[in-house]
């Protein structure tokens, strides 16, 4: 016997032979997540996995007992989906911003420095006055520059939040309200 479900993100088979449930999921890559596949039944649902890719698209393929599916409650299967279990996170830089590797470097205060030697990539904006630093902000992770924490404001850029800092061309910093700072750091001058 054989079911086959087609659906906005990609098309899973499933076909028994014997006691086994060989099943396969496959759709296009988008490079926007990991995607996982589920075969629906009338009383649950079953994880089939996640697709890899091969072969210039997404893939799954897997045999699993029968039995397996039916104490899920997804035996026969009814319909199967493909969603994304995880996003990745937007790798490129919003409009006006670039990518910046040790950052430590663009900075004129040697404490400052040191104490943003472990600040692996950060956004960064120039203008005619100096430049703005973003650092990706996690609420489990330390405070990126601690010296500036009263010199900082949290801003969203491409749906993330960042801490912002304003510097001078010498890379000295400066108040991020001077000469509407915050409003230059978001495109708005």
């Amino acid at each position: 016997m054989e079911w086959s479900f087609d659906g906005p993100n990609g098309a899973v088979t499933v076909r028994q032979e014997g006691e086994r449930a060989i099943c396969q999921a496959i759709r296009g890559p988008d490079g926007r997540g990991l995607y996982k596949a589920w075969l629906q039944g009338k009383k649950g649902r079953f994880l089939l996995g996640t697709l890899i890719p091969e072969g210039g698209a997404l893939r799954l393929r897997r045999s699993v007992p029968v039995a397996q599916i039916e104490r899920q409650g997804a035996w026969p299967p009814v319909g199967a989906e493909i969603v994304m279990a995880y996003p990745f996170p937007d790798s490129r830089p919003p409009e006006g911003w670039q990518w910046v590797d040790c950052p430590a470097r663009l900075l004129g205060d040697s404490l400052l420095a040191q104490s943003a030697s472990h600040l692996k990539r950060v956004l960064t904006r120039k203008d005619e006055q100096g430049f703005f630093l973003a650092v990706p902000f996690d609420t489990k992770a330390p405070f990126p520059l601690c010296p500036l924490f009263c010199l900082s404001w949290p801003e969203r850029l491409n749906g993330a939040w960042y801490i912002l800092f304003r510097f001078s061309r010498k890379g000295w910093p400066e108040f991020p309200h001077i000469s509407g700072a915050v409003g230059e750091a978001m495109g708005e001058a």
